[in-house]
């Protein structure tokens, strides 16, 4: 019994080790960067103010957004998002990175949170604020105003821990929803989720873009509904798998866009913002930090061994730059 303790305290401090070593400034700064497009696509593209139409009791009395007053008016929605849009620009000018992607995760939160429960339950913005949730406490590297446009300093390669666990928090986060959520189809529906009818069921009653006769001709195919169910549970219960291995997180982001796109084919549901988030995160992480683009303009001071290690609280300039690539 005492040596399987040790065992298992061995791996978690090498777990733990690997979790907070350092980490390139590239990559993180990139990953910040894409999410928040994705927030500043969701909260533009939609229009906000059709929640105050709905009847109030669908927005009182929420879990998270309970203490907000019903019915909420439609300004104070447009405020909302314009703040939220406002966030978004803080982060790409760089002028207040940190406060501005609070800002844009707040008020998409919000805005979600009162459509989604408001109307019929949906998720599709779940994945992408719970993988931005520890990037709410990410010292991302940033430029201060009156270093604006100084050349040198920092490259995309520098590292520092600061820089090194909020990307990998994105990679847990991320790997962690898709396994619960295979989880959960296997706990409820057990494997008669893949080999049953459930999938074919799904598939008549379906309402597809492309009409009735595609999720028909699916639905009446043998063996091919169980080849859709038993391909999504895999990939989703296999997501850690295909995260811890960089190599592997390309095809995984490839493989999720066409679950998530036949999803849409063939239901008419719009998971567009999960394939988004993923390719975000594969993106930052899943590439050398030198295809990023990104470089940081601060000084920095070089370590024992001569590779240039920088303080966290550095500036961040978006400026193509090289370097090699780091293990994540």
């Amino acid at each position: 019994m005492s040596s399987l303790l040790r065992a298992v305290s061995v791996l978690l401090r090498r777990l733990d080790a690997a979790l907070v070593a350092p980490g390139p400034a590239g990559r993180v700064l990139a990953l910040q960067t894409l999410l928040v497009l994705l927030f500043g696509l969701r909260l533009a593209t939609r229009d906000w103010t059709l929640i105050a139409h709905r009847p109030p009791e669908l927005t009182e009395h929420l879990w998270l957004l309970g203490w907000l007053p019903g019915p909420i008016p439609a300004p104070v929605l447009t405020a909302v998002q314009i703040a939220g849009l406002a966030g978004v620009a803080l982060v790409l000018t760089r002028r207040a990175p940190r406060a501005g992607f609070a800002l844009a995760w707040g008020a998409l939160l919000v805005l979600a949170g009162l459509w989604g429960a408001s109307g019929k339950f949906t998720h599709n913005d779940l994945l992408g604020l719970t993988v931005g949730f520890p990037l709410l406490f990410a010292r991302v590297p940033d430029l201060p105003p009156d270093l604006r446009g100084v050349p040198g300093g920092l490259s995309a390669e520098d590292q520092h821990p600061a820089w090194g666990w909020p990307p990998r928090a994105a990679l847990g986060v991320l790997a962690c929803v898709y396994f619960l959520t295979g989880a959960q189809k296997l706990g409820n529906g057990g494997l008669d989720w893949v080999l049953g009818d459930s999938m074919a069921w799904i598939l008549r009653q379906a309402e597809s873009p492309f009409g009735p006769g595609l999720t028909h001709l699916v639905a009446d195919t043998p063996v091919l509904p169980s080849v859709l169910a038993g391909g999504a549970l895999a990939l989703e219960l296999s997501a850690p798998l295909w995260l811890a291995w960089r190599p592997a997180r390309l095809p995984f982001a490839a493989a999720v866009t066409l679950m998530h796109g036949s999803i849409w084919a063939f239901l008419t549901i719009d998971y567009s913002a999960w394939a988004l988030t993923v390719w975000a995160v594969v993106l930052a992480t899943g590439v050398p930090t030198r295809w990023s683009g990104f470089s940081v303009s601060r000084g920095s001071a070089r370590t024992a061994t001569g590779r240039r290690r920088a303080t966290p609280a550095g500036g961040a300039g978006i400026a193509g730059t090289a370097g090699p690539e780091h293990a994540t």
